[in-house]
């Protein structure tokens, strides 16, 4: 969060070291003896005793596994993966003295016997894929240890796989870095990275998944390994790429397109799709470091009602706390909690607090009962019984949380049996051992100290996690976790210990508040974070170039298994200004998560901050982000049932077109609405690639045919946008917060295409509760046909079982330099036909 306080001292050198390494000096795997098949793999066993698995698990998914000197092990688990149960896949085998080939429906993966490479082709095209530059290796003789973190904890092992003359890549998760990786090299290993800049790495997280295009034609790899790892796009060498880790196996799947849509669904079917949060997640946010007292969080949100800011969400950062101590209410900042956020939510505003990982270390002092009056000022026993004595009670002498957990054995410990104690927030501290099953659902119920006092979210915090100690970790690599009783260490553990924090969290919340959708916000993650919490892109800086980094950070997230994504409007540390925090609102009103945040010693940003000038056009970009809702809510529904994102780069809808592979100052929002921010100050004209088709300009209705690049002026109060021919965009009134009142009227914006065609289907739900996982949901299908002169609108009988009840539906077609007259009727559940002239 905020540690910049701490000496950040990375051993960027070994990394680079890294990086450089020739890894065809490591000890390669050895020729195919043997093999075995099943129901569903083949099992090689090589010369030296290593063995290959090849499983196939859908027609276009096959996974690969290596154990190097010795048999593939038994234990197959994997915190990131949500799927193991694929159906039987039909597949054929076949083999010679120099060759075994698997064939799928899509794919036929070809084993070369001396040396083991393999080969993954297109079925139908025989068109090679993606291949092995030389064979799978480890560093049997220990060359790499001196730059291991630990050279204990395993052995290096890598893959080395051709580089495409134009192959592009992509993904890989949380980077500071453009949108195309080609020519780059990249660490996973979560760090607390305050300030980060372009090309600062490693972060927050860790995603070792990517994609590969090739003469428009994409793959996927997704190396399931969560120690320390490492990938080179071309970068050390101009014939390969490789991915290697330093422990662990060879682990990684195999995605076959050629569509990067349809890897995004494979994946997230593979590591889970990401739930539907609660429409009001999609509200604006307001945060800092820290609003305190109870008083100025209610002027915060009195400030924006009169203003007329819309705002759904205020965040309370770590001062909310008895000393930073988590599931504790400091009484004297917050007199009563559970009457704070009640007189918000009248107000339409939840509630959502910061809680970190680290349990303040405080054994209990044996003294006298404390006191009448040490608790801080009195609350009434309404309000006690309602939410509970612990977290309200005073903490100093004896902290529950701290206690609970010393007397379940639930903190993590080193190797010698001593308990671990890192330093954070609250000095000497704890962390639990999230892989135990039972810490988890310990840790999850520890929220109803949120709950019962009617907080809504939690933002999950410092979960690289954060050691001020040592931000590199090395001051946990004797820490021991459970791991499903493998006993494993920090080197394999770090990355998914925020994967597992937030885990916990979504249960528990799910247990506390049955009936709500959980809403969870975290910092660090590994794959699979996407079916527990959203994510913010951490601690970033007030400056221009850090807001430029906003799209590609975005939209690789995006292709990397994560659709709900933000970042700190207006950048969290340094003073910026009011022409940045303006850009910035520009970017982030369209981005699933939409938080106003800042560091406790930096100038005030709330958009009022500038003057009225810059508060006026914010002002108008989040109204028309609230307007915007039942499209953005029909996009965010797409991403949770497909796994494609809402906020996307160019590339993903307009795979064929090479003009979209590196272009990462625009993003499209769905496949409709294409928008061109401006990331440098003092620019108001910025040139725009419209990808082939026909596009309206958002703002004037002027059209423009696509596969150009066009010069359009962009003034301070508009961001270029531009809409689809074809398309047709949902709006809903105007509100002050999500659930002020219904949508109604929902009017849907018709831009026909060159044959005058345009179609949508809108989702909608109660925003609320679980029930769209049992059909309680709506899909309303509007398409629009030119005809004598006019246009035919027929609206289809709505699916689903929800109700929104009676309300007007306006259809307004957009043309530039003609007026259409609206047509409006009322949303009766049934089929309709109306004519417009």
């Amino acid at each position: 969060m905020k540690e910049y306080i701490a000496a950040l001292c990375y051993l960027l050198g070994s990394v680079a070291a890294v990086t450089a390494q020739d890894i065809t000096t490591l000890e390669k795997i050895g020729p195919v003896t043997s093999f075995t098949r099943t129901q569903n793999a083949v099992t090689l066993t090589c010369q030296d005793d290593s063995q290959v698995q090849l499983t196939v698990l859908a027609p276009d998914l096959v996974r690969v596994r290596a154990s190097f000197g010795k048999p593939i092990p038994s234990r197959d688990h994997s915190w990131a993966i949500n799927k193991t149960d694929w159906s039987g896949t039909p597949w054929n085998f076949s083999s010679t003295d120099d060759s075994i080939s698997i064939k799928t429906d899509e794919l036929e993966v070809v084993v070369r016997r001396n040396p083991l490479l393999i080969e993954f082709r297109d079925l139908k095209t025989g068109r090679v894929i993606n291949a092995d530059e030389q064979p799978m290796a480890h560093d049997a003789k220990g060359l790499l240890k001196g730059m291991m973190f630990d050279p204990d904890a395993g052995r290096f092992v890598a893959v080395s796989k051709k580089l495409g003359f134009d192959e592009h890549y992509y993904g890989l998760g949380e980077k500071a870095a453009r949108l195309e990786k080609r020519r780059g090299s990249f660490v996973n290993w979560n760090s607390d990275t305050p300030g980060y800049s372009e090309g600062k790495d490693p972060i927050y997280q860790t995603v070792p998944f990517y994609l590969g295009l090739d003469k428009g034609n994409a793959y996927g790899v997704f190396f399931d390994n969560s120690y320390r790892s490492y990938f080179d796009f071309g970068r050390s060498s101009q014939q390969r790429v490789w991915f290697g880790a330093e422990g662990g196996e060879v682990n990684y799947y195999f995605f076959h397109g050629p569509s990067i849509k349809k890897i995004l669904g494979r994946y997230a079917e593979l590591t889970g799709h990401m739930p539907l949060p609660p429409l009001w997640a999609l509200g604006n946010q307001q945060s800092r470091w820290s609003y305190y007292p109870d008083t100025m969080v209610e002027e915060v949100v009195k400030q924006y009602r009169e203003r007329d800011l819309p705002l759904d969400v205020v965040h309370l950062d770590i001062d909310y706390m008895q000393g930073y101590r988590v599931f504790t209410w400091d009484t004297r900042r917050f007199t009563n909690p559970q009457e704070l956020t009640k007189k918000l939510a009248q107000q339409g505003v939840r509630v959502v607090t910061i809680v970190d990982p680290g349990v303040k270390y405080q054994p209990p002092v044996v003294e006298p009962a404390p006191r009448p009056g040490e608790m801080g000022p009195e609350l009434s026993g309404e309000s006690l019984m309602s939410g509970g004595l612990e977290p309200l009670r005073n903490q100093s002498r004896s902290y529950y949380v701290f206690d609970q957990g010393v007397a379940k054995n639930f903190f993590q410990k080193r190797k010698n049996g001593q308990l671990f104690v890192p330093r954070v927030w609250p000095g000497d501290s704890v962390f639990v051992d999230y892989t135990l099953p039972e810490a988890r659902q310990w840790w999850g119920d520890l929220h109803r100290a949120y709950t019962d006092f009617g907080v809504a979210g939690i933002w999950t915090d410092m979960n690289e996690p954060a050691d001020f100690v040592d931000q590199t970790g090395k001051n946990q690599i004797d820490v021991v976790s459970h791991d499903e009783g493998e006993k494993s260490t920090h080197a394999k553990n770090r990355n998914v210990f925020a994967l597992l924090m937030a885990r916990a969290t979504y249960e528990g919340l799910q247990r506390l508040k049955p009936d709500q959708r959980p809403y969870v916000i975290t910092r660090a993650a590994y794959a699979g974070i996407q079916r527990y919490s959203t994510m913010w892109t951490g601690d970033t800086n007030s400056t221009w170039d850090s807001l430029a980094l906003n799209i590609p950070m975005f939209t690789s997230l995006g292709l990397s298994g994560q659709p709900f994504v933000g970042s700190d409007v207006g950048g969290f540390i340094g003073r910026g200004n009011g022409e940045l925090l303006t850009r910035s609102y520009q970017i982030s009103f369209l981005a699933p998560f939409c938080r106003n945040h800042k560091t406790i010693d930096g100038y005030d940003q709330e958009p009022w901050r500038f003057g009225k000038h810059y508060e006026d056009i914010i002002r108008k970009y989040l109204k028309l982000r609230y307007q915007l809702l039942p499209f953005l809510y029909t996009t965010l529904e797409e991403a949770h049932s497909t796994g494609v994102p809402l906020f996307r780069p160019l590339l993903l809808n307009y795979q064929n077109d090479p003009s979209t592979y590196n272009l990462d100052d625009q993003f499209m929002v769905g496949a409709d609405l294409l928008v061109a921010p401006v990331v440098k100050p003092d620019v108001t004209r910025r040139l725009v690639y419209l990808p082939k088709g026909t596009w309206y300009d958002y703002w004037t209705n002027k059209k423009y045919q696509g596969e150009t690049t066009i010069s359009v002026e962009a003034p301070l109060e508009t961001v270029p946008m531009f809409v689809r021919a074809g398309a047709i965009i949902p709006m809903g009134p105007d509100l002050k917060y999500v659930g002020e009142k219904p949508f109604d009227p929902i009017t849907f914006n018709i831009y026909p295409d060159e044959k005058g065609s345009a179609s949508v289907t809108m989702y909608e739900d109660d925003g609320i509760s679980p029930a769209y996982k049992q059909e309680g949901w709506r899909r309303t299908t509007v398409t629009v046909e030119s005809g004598a002169g006019g246009f035919n609108v027929t609206v289809t009988k709505p699916e689903g079982r929800y109700n929104p009840g009676s309300r007007k539906l306006n259809f307004v077609i957009n043309s530039p330099g003609r007026a259409y007259k609206v047509a409006t009727i009322t949303d009766d559940g049934t089929a309709r036909q109306l004519r417009i002239n």
